[in-house]
């Protein structure tokens, strides 16, 4: 296991795309502001209002008079194509970069709830690693129906099967240190990273959302070591009335509505699992599908549970048992 130092960066930048959340916004930089205090060092918020139709600007002028945190705010009218998640953050993180040079970026959201050691559980695999994803939870829970909990049991099971196998794959490439699985979720609510490590990828990729899988695909792609902390935990809400196209808002609804709900696109078919697998024991530099584009079709909640059992079998008595011998070979 490699072992950490804990950099201390000259600054913290923090990216922060806003649009319609007057409601919201006292709440995430009250949180912002309090894990500030404890890391003690200066950090700069990057606030991106786009488009908005609310009082969200006034809300954050007023706020930013009570707080420490050092408020770069910005208000911006994006064309309608530039209108989403993707760009607003693209263009928070682009200015909240140029604030921190030789320094650590980091993005949330504007609906999101940092926990008072969230900067510091960054620091702490910084010291390590290239970019880091943190733990994403929601704090308030909706009313569900017996449709969306079976989507969310079914899918949460084969989640779990499925980052077995992703780790043993990671593992066998080198790019995850040996222990217990990583939560293994790339989300805009908590990314860490090196400001030099988001200049040389090119900054976020130009997507109109999803942007936050896609960067930490490419990171992995270029080879660099990215690190899942579940000590860096966020809390979003569970609205319904979110900006992204095809996020966690539109993914709520569908569950509410549909009888059979797409998965999430991260949800590969066994076939392809099995072919991963396959390939990096065969030696080959496997690279997991990226998670911000679907990987042909989606499943549906009928797939997943028609392939459940199949996958729980493949990685109990094919990944684990050829985990355990190739470490033992090595050894």
């Amino acid at each position: 296991m490699p072992i950490c130092q804990t950099p201390f960066p000259s600054k913290i930048a923090v990216a922060l795309p806003v649009k319609d959340e007057q409601s919201r916004i006292q709440s995430a930089l009250t949180s912002l502001e309090i894990a500030a205090r404890r890391v003690g060092m200066p950090v700069a918020v990057v606030i991106i209002v786009n488009n908005t139709t609310d009082a969200t600007t006034d809300r954050v002028r007023e706020i930013a008079d009570e707080l420490s945190l050092l408020v770069h705010l910005h208000e911006v009218a994006m064309p309608a194509l530039l209108s989403n998640a993707g760009s607003a953050r693209r263009l928070a993180m682009e200015i909240a970069a140029e604030l921190s040079p030789g320094g650590v970026l980091m993005t949330t959201d504007a609906d999101a709830i940092v926990t008072a050691d969230w900067f510091q559980a960054a620091l702490a695999q910084l010291g390590c690693a290239d970019l880091v994803c943190g733990a994403v939870d929601v704090r308030t829970r909706l009313q569900t129906s017996p449709l969306s909990r079976r989507i969310t049991r079914v899918e949460h099971s084969y989640a779990d099967a499925l980052h077995h196998v992703r780790f043993a794959v990671d593992r066998v490439t080198g790019r995850q240190a040996a222990g217990a699985p990583p939560h293994y979720v790339e989300s805009g609510a908590a990314l860490a990273m090196w400001t030099r490590t988001y200049d040389a990828l090119g900054g976020l990729p130009a997507v109109t959302c999803s942007e936050d899988r896609a960067l930490v695909h490419t990171a992995e792609a270029h080879g660099l070591r990215v690190r899942y902390s579940n000590a860096m935990q966020t809390y979003v809400s569970a609205r319904l009335d979110g900006r992204a196209d095809g996020g966690m808002a539109d993914c709520l609804k569908a569950r509410l509505l549909s009888s059979d709900p797409l998965a999430d696109q991260a949800m590969l078919p066994l076939a392809d699992i099995v072919a991963l697998w396959d390939l990096a024991r065969s030696g080959q530099d496997v690279l997991w599908p990226d998670r911000s584009v679907a990987r042909g079709p989606r499943l549906r909640a009928s797939d997943l549970e028609a392939a459940l059992p199949r996958l729980r079998a493949f990685v109990s008595d094919v990944v684990r048992p050829q985990s355990l011998a190739g470490r033992s070979d090595a050894a």
